[in-house]
């Protein structure tokens, strides 16, 4: 395709300015008033709806900024979980502990430690070794499973307790 400068200057020159500006003036006469206005209530129309859009999409712009930088300020919480102590360690500390307390019988079974006292004379008793097994390994938690008193202990002595041992470990 060859580029003809001839036609370009014809569309550049002074008489095509004099005829886009005869065209222009002459538009109310051909076109009517009303479609001038409507048109112009339309381009009205698409330069708000774009001005609306433009300062939209700088508030979601900011609001995502401020986002970023809430999330980047937010410190880490970590999560503490809790791991059963094995039956072997629950045992062990049961063997050393139960000559302690000669009133109190003191069993383990599978990571469980039981409290029996068969009157409630050794209430004292029953209760320090309840405190000796909480301070019993190194980060031990115990749960409480089961305790009664009295009556309500129904051919498991006077005083029983039952505990759950686990360790308290913290995960980021």
């Amino acid at each position: 395709m060859k580029l003809d400068m001839n036609s370009l200057n014809k569309y550049f020159s002074a008489q095509s300015f004099n005829d886009l500006n005869a065209f222009i003036e002459s538009m109310p006469l051909r076109a009517g008033y009303g479609v001038l206005i409507a048109a112009a209530i339309v381009w009205l129309m698409a330069g708000l709806a774009v001005v609306y859009a433009t300062t939209v999409a700088t508030n979601v712009a900011e609001i995502r900024t401020e986002l970023i930088k809430t999330e980047a300020s937010k410190p880490l919480v970590p999560k503490i979980s809790e791991i059963k102590v094995s039956a072997d360690e629950v045992k062990s500390f049961v063997e050393k502990v139960d000559p302690l307390y000669k009133d109190v019988i003191i069993t383990s079974d599978n990571g469980n430690i039981k409290f029996n006292a068969n009157s409630g004379r050794f209430f004292g008793a029953f209760r320090e070794a309840i405190n000796h097994a909480y301070n019993g390994g190194q980060g031990w938690r115990l749960s409480l499973q089961s305790l009664c008193v009295g009556r309500e202990c129904e051919k498991q002595g006077f005083l029983n307790g039952e505990f759950t041992v686990h360790r308290l470990t913290v995960v980021r």
